[in-house]
């Protein structure tokens, strides 16, 4: 999605990281993403599960902007009852690889307690 990055009141250039702030600045979004990129693929049941605290209005908001964005994508298997799952892109993995740096630097100073949280897994992974 390519965007002007120009302010439209007055056209003054706006630098490129804005639009991508305006995305994963939101609560949740970055963890959405990890979460996600833990896996090959997940269920929106076990988002949840791996995300206590998000409520399932917040998580429905980020997963549609997250695919409107084109960093995951949502595939539904007409199965009786239906089947969601949700996959990382091409984009959002590059994405998700561009955040493991600053999960890395957080887990330099906080101290890993072996919790397996998605964001313990993203950082045991990119240890080894």
């Amino acid at each position: 999605m390519k965007a002007s990055f120009t302010n439209e009141s007055n056209k003054t250039p706006i630098c490129p990281l804005n639009e991508i702030m305006n995305i994963i600045s939101k609560k949740w979004t970055l963890l959405i993403i990890n979460t996600i990129g833990n896996n090959q693929k997940i269920r929106y049941n076990k988002i949840m599960q791996q995300l206590k605290g998000i409520n399932s209005k917040t998580l429905s908001e980020r997963l549609k902007e997250l695919e409107k964005h084109k960093l995951i994508e949502r595939r539904v298997y007409m199965e009786i009852p239906p089947r969601v799952e949700y996959s990382l892109t091409k984009k959002g993995k590059t994405l998700r690889k561009a955040i493991l740096p600053l999960i890395k630097w957080v887990y330099t100073y906080t101290q890993v307690n072996e919790r397996k949280t998605p964001c313990d897994i993203a950082y045991l992974e990119e240890k080894t």
